[in-house]
């Protein structure tokens, strides 16, 4: 699992995530990520979820996790818990 992009949209102030998941197990599988947003002081601003379905082994899939909670500061993203269930 891979942050790709973090960032505030400038229109809605939504914070938001790029992923990009690389399904290394020999099973299609399913991925939830749970992803947080923090300020330059570490403080958690909010966070976000993003599921995506049936990744093909050896196979990658982008994801987006974005809150819809509005965030001024700049941010830093962090991936807080993964699964991996078979699909």
């Amino acid at each position: 699992m891979e942050i790709t992009a973090c960032e505030v949209d400038s229109f809605t102030k939504w914070p938001h995530a790029e992923l990009l998941v690389t399904n290394r197990s020999s099973k299609a599988s399913t991925y939830t990520v749970q992803v947080e947003f923090v300020d330059a002081a570490g403080k958690r601003l909010s966070e976000a979820y993003a599921v995506t379905n049936a990744v093909a082994p050896g196979q990658q899939s982008s994801m987006t996790a974005q809150s819809l909670t509005q965030v001024t500061a700049k941010i830093t993203c962090r991936i807080m818990e993964v699964n991996r269930y078979a699909s």
